[in-house]
């Protein structure tokens, strides 16, 4: 047998998918440039990411890119047809770093992990940002030094740059900007499912479903609404849009909260409590039942945007202007003067989660709605 080594399909492992012998294939895709991405943690930065996928396709016709990432994040690249190989870094994978070289090295984070990580892997040519002897965080390139300005400089950050942070990182990468979107796959099998479970949780006379993720990361709690500000939105979109089912969506940090607004319309099978405990993939498949998502900013808030979802995304802690919902949806600022600021505890009162209207919501709900 003779086997196409170079070619982006090829693994020596198993078949590709093709499952054809490599003679006379017709799919055979000789590899000109590998390409590394590093891209670890922070799961919603993580799906952001696959932004750079395209341009690099563009930029480097004949790449084969392998990305690496923490295992927790790998949910959300997989059957993601642009990436060739997906290392999950654990114990498990140093060796594999030392021994593997690229051409190309996009480093997305950071963070002293993953520059560790950058600077180890073999390449003739790195993007992004690395770590020196001394662990201070650098930039490799010139094309990444304003992203690395914008997250040492307040004014520059909170006040100044008005670029999302998908052209921040495109650039970065010395690619040109085109606003290129996430890359959020679902297999056929998935989209049954979500099929199924769309017409499992609608509610007869409903013309769709307005989905609310309800919580965020423990790292930076003011992301999500009280249990109490949330039950008033669901209360008023009861109110407002009778005919259309609540889906309340989240992760295992949010069963409790959720089972508290739950409860608040114990007998409203309008509202309805999804399952939090069942993995990553499956939440996001629970999102992809609903027409459109509130969210705060947060990992739900990138899915619903990787799935293409109108998203009403509501903002305190972070940046409005970094994130861009592709034309779905709207952003809503809180109303405090000290939004945004990044902090991860706060003593001023009134809180930013306070401090969206839920009239805000309405209305910008009612947009959405009347364009389905």
């Amino acid at each position: 047998m003779k086997y196409n080594f170079d070619c982006r399909f090829f693994s020596g492992y198993k078949p590709c998918k093709f499952k054809r012998p490599c003679t006379g294939c017709t799919e055979y895709a000789p590899v000109g440039t590998r390409i590394a991405i590093v891209s670890l943690e922070a799961l919603g930065a993580v799906l952001r990411s696959t932004v750079l996928l395209e341009p690099i396709r563009r930029k480097y016709k004949d790449a084969h890119i392998t990305w690496f990432t923490y295992s927790s994040a790998t949910a959300l690249l997989e059957n993601n047809p642009l990436i060739d190989r997906l290392v999950p870094v654990d114990g498990k994978t140093s060796q594999l770093i030392d021994h593997l070289e690229f051409d190309v090295l996009m480093a997305v984070d950071k963070s002293i992990e993953a520059g560790a990580i950058a600077e180890r892997i073999h390449s003739k040519l790195k993007l992004g940002f690395g770590l020196d002897k001394n662990g201070v965080i650098r930039p490799f390139n010139r094309e990444a030094e304003y992203q690395y300005d914008v997250g040492l400089d307040d004014e520059l950050k909170f006040k100044i740059n008005q670029k999302p942070e998908t052209q921040q990182i495109t650039e970065s990468m010395a690619m040109p900007w085109v606003r290129d979107e996430y890359i959020l796959n679902l297999t056929p099998k998935e989209h049954l499912t979500v099929k199924e479970r769309r017409a499992q949780i609608l509610q007869k006379g409903s013309k769709g479903i307005i989905g609310y993720n309800t919580g965020c990361s423990l790292l930076f709690p003011y992301k999500k609404f009280t249990v109490e500000r949330a039950i008033e939105v669901i209360a008023m979109w009861r109110k407002n849009f009778p005919d259309y089912t609540i889906a309340l969506l989240g992760g295992r940090e949010d069963a409790d909260r959720q089972q508290q607004m739950k409860s608040a319309f114990e007998k409203d099978a309008f509202v309805v409590n999804t399952p939090t405990n069942e993995g990553l993939r499956s939440g996001m498949l629970w999102m992809a039942t609903s027409d459109m998502v509130l969210s705060g900013c947060s990992l739900g808030m990138h899915i619903a945007i990787g799935l293409k979802k109108p998203v009403i995304a509501w903002f305190g802690v972070s940046c409005l202007q970094e994130v861009d919902l592709y034309d779905r949806g709207s952003r809503i600022q809180s109303n405090v003067s000290c939004s945004p600021c990044w902090k991860k505890s706060c003593e001023n009162n009134p809180k930013c989660y306070d401090e969206v209207s839920p009239e805000t919501i309405n209305k910008e709900t009612r947009k959405i709605l009347s364009g389905l």
